[in-house]
């Protein structure tokens, strides 16, 4: 992820806070915390961390990618329950939102950047991991048959 340093740094000057207020409030050491503001790069929990501390959105901090990088990132802590995604897959994207809407309490989006891209939680039971199913020519013709057959079974 990246931080938006400048947009950052304005919003301490507008709330009147200063770097040794937010690193005591985050708990950062201030070596790490001057290389975020130097280098611009952050990992989920510490941007999120970052913007209680000085109580701003998420998506006022974080910087669009505008480089055409296509990173889709899932994050989460050993035996944690919440999950964090950054993506820019169109496809992914649609379908956080989708279980944004039907389970609210669930899947939250914090931020949609201009470039399209996303920033949301989710619940770590939701991630799974499935191989592709490599099936022969015949396999496959044997699965659309049966496929065709229970679509027809449905609409007698």
């Amino acid at each position: 992820m990246r931080l938006n340093v400048d947009s950052y740094r304005c919003i301490l000057a507008e709330k009147r806070l200063s770097d040794a207020e937010v690193v005591k409030s985050t708990g950062l050491s201030e070596r790490t915390y001057k290389w975020i503001l130097e280098n611009g790069f952050i990992e989920c929990e510490t941007l999120e961390r970052i913007a209680d501390a000085v109580s701003c959105k998420v998506g006022d901090i974080l910087k669009p990618d505008y480089e055409g990088y296509t990173e889709n990132v899932i994050e989460w802590v050993k035996d944690g329950d919440q999950a964090t995604l950054s993506l820019s897959q169109r496809r992914t994207i649609s379908r956080v939102k989708q279980l944004a809407e039907q389970y609210p309490d669930q899947c939250q989006i914090l931020a949609e950047n201009k470039d399209g891209s996303l920033y949301a939680h989710l619940p770590v039971s939701w991630i799974r991991i499935n191989p592709g199913m490599e099936l022969t020519e015949e396999q496959r013709e044997k699965r659309a048959d049966t496929m065709r057959e229970n679509m027809a079974k449905r609409k007698l």
